[in-house]
């Protein structure tokens, strides 16, 4: 069905002043043109929607249906316009975001808050997960893109690194004094693993692989909060990400060593592909690497 948004126009116009000249006068057409659009329109949807006598124009029971679905679709035309033009001015539009709880807890607020200063108009979600959730959610679409680890399988899938994440050593300071020592003393202290489900497990199990040190955990937690808590308490140690010190109670308490000879978690931008960038997500791309790039200064 070929119809355009003049015809409807026109037709729409017609039918609120029963009069061809009239409607020819505010569109600025001629009435032949103004006659060519309507029967060409007539012609598009199969029916008679106008009876023409010497005096006026009425609407045919065809016409009269007909009106008041092309008074909807010049609305939907309208409204797509706007859309599309608010859009690209950053005055609506939609983000939908899922991230690992590192960065749902440590960079990612910041960017978002900011963001959302300079654009109250365009709605940002977030869903914080593990690296198999947040896969699965852009996989599924239920998300537009996910800050996540690099994931083994791609397929159908792109990754965009943003950001290397160390890994850290957590231990109770009481536990460890001389930094001399230290090495020693940590390597007997029961091993705080998070759970295998995780992106960060096979990275410490890799890590303390390359220094010699048993992977066999004595206790596995899933959140990386519960893993610092049992450090805290003098439980044994952890390798966490060192994104995760910005949002866990680092005191006293606790000694903060980096690892970065023992290999690293790359954090990026996770979408299924073909990627289609909207005016707002590429606009919050440039809020998240500006953040990062701050953060490493």
């Amino acid at each position: 069905m070929d119809i355009n948004f003049r015809q409807l126009r026109a037709f729409v116009l017609i039918a609120e002043t029963s009069s061809f000249t009239r409607t020819s006068e505010q569109l600025h057409l001629s009435q032949p043109a103004l006659s060519y659009s309507i029967r060409k329109l007539e012609e598009a949807v199969g029916l008679q929607l106008l009876a023409r006598n010497t005096r006026s124009v009425e609407l045919t029971p065809g016409g009269e249906h007909f009106l008041s679905q092309a008074r909807r679709m010049l609305s939907d035309m309208d409204n797509a316009v706007r859309d599309a033009r608010e859009t690209l001015s950053l005055s609506r539009g939609t983000i939908r975001l899922a991230a690992l709880p590192t960065a749902a807890a440590s960079f990612l607020p910041a960017v978002i808050a900011a963001f959302m200063g300079d654009h109250p108009g365009v709605q940002v979600s977030l869903r914080d997960g593990r690296a198999g959730e947040v896969r699965a959610w852009v996989q599924s679409g239920e998300v537009d893109a996910g800050i996540t680890s690099l994931p083994e399988d791609l397929s159908g899938l792109s990754f965009e690194a943003l950001v290397n994440d160390n890994l850290v050593l957590l231990a109770p300071r009481g536990r460890i004094s001389d930094g001399k020592k230290r090495p020693q003393v940590w390597q007997e202290l029961p091993y705080i693993a998070l759970t295998p489900d995780t992106s960060i497990r096979p990275l410490a199990d890799a890590a303390l692989h390359l220094l010699k040190v048993p992977a066999e955990p004595a206790w596995e937690v899933a959140h990386m909060s519960t893993a610092a808590a049992l450090v805290r308490a003098g439980l044994g140690f952890s390798l966490l990400p060192a994104s995760c010190t910005a949002f866990l109670r680092v005191d006293n308490e606790l000694l903060v060593v980096p690892l970065k000879q023992t290999g690293q978690r790359s954090l990026g931008f996770l979408q299924k592909k073909p990627i289609r960038h909207t005016p707002s997500m590429r606009a919050f791309m440039v809020y998240l690497t500006r953040q990062l790039a701050a953060n490493a200064t």
